[in-house]
């Protein structure tokens, strides 16, 4: 989830468009390659019956489905991306499961017209750390929630903490020109020095704020994915795809042996598995 491809695309034009068509052609191994953490970050937020909640960056929706049970009966889930297509999964998904107390909405968190001081939680897997001006955008959540309301997300740690990003990303930068992004640029890894999230937060309003690291282990591909299945995966739906597309089919070839014999050293029994490190954070507004 980081950022345009192509300088001609906005990143709500992206996401409605390649990146989101690819994401969705692989939801359901997105979701299980990162369930781990949306388990962890729901154990953290504890919801309540009656309570209101908005999910930033809902993607195809698996998190606010389970949010609407939980704050069930009374209690409502606003599911909010900006992406089109997962938008549309989403409001199918609810619909299959008769899931009558959860409604999705496209838009940017950043600049959407919610009601203000309507809602007492907002909940985040992975959605955050994309805003070109992050602390414009959590001043503008933060008007989202009730005073007292709270806020929990989960952002990836350290690049050198997370090598699902450093292992891969060194093999992709042998074949596509795609540099590491600097330190707080948007993108998949912006949020991880503990010192930015907290002068983003304090900025925006939030207060006791808390910030706690989760370890555990992502596959890549999804649980149970072989390494050829997660090669496809990395090369087909990553935000490099659509560069790695258009180089030769011998360079093509040349990557995908190297990110083979890269999954197959960590191939185990639950599949391609990387050490992760995500900050769980929560705070009051």
């Amino acid at each position: 989830m980081s950022g345009v491809e192509g300088e001609k695309l906005t990143e709500e034009q992206n996401w409605s468009g390649p990146m989101g068509q690819r994401w969705l052609a692989n939801l359901d191994r997105f979701e299980s390659m990162i369930a781990p953490v949306g388990e962890a970050l729901l154990g953290a937020a504890a919801f309540q019956p009656g309570e209101r909640v908005v999910e930033i960056g809902c993607g195809g929706g698996a998190n606010s489905l389970q949010i609407a049970a939980q704050v069930a009966p009374g209690g409502t889930v606003l599911g909010l991306d900006i992406s089109e297509p997962l938008i549309g999964a989403s409001r199918s998904r609810a619909a299959a499961a008769g899931v009558r107390n959860a409604r999705f909405m496209a838009g940017d968190a950043a600049t959407a017209a919610l009601p203000e001081a309507s809602f007492d939680r907002l909940f985040s897997r992975f959605g955050v750390m994309f805003f070109s001006d992050p602390h414009a955008a959590f001043a503008h959540m933060h008007g989202f929630l009730r005073p007292g309301g709270r806020l929990d997300f989960a952002c990836w740690g350290p690049p050198d903490e997370n090598p699902a990003f450093s292992d891969i990303g060194k093999v992709m930068r042998r074949y596509v020109d795609s540099p590491p992004p600097a330190p707080r640029t948007p993108g998949p890894l912006a949020f991880g020095e503990q010192d930015y999230v907290r002068d983003i937060l304090t900025h925006g309003g939030f207060r006791d704020i808390a910030i706690t690291p989760w370890r555990g282990e992502v596959y890549m591909g999804g649980a149970g994915a072989t390494p050829e299945a997660a090669v496809a995966f990395s090369t087909e739906s990553s935000t490099s795809a659509a560069a790695f597309a258009d180089l030769p089919p011998d360079i093509q070839a040349a990557a995908r042996k190297d990110l083979l014999e890269l999954f197959t050293r960590r191939h185990g029994p639950r599949g391609v598995a990387f050490e992760a490190m995500v900050w769980l954070v929560g705070a009051a507004a």
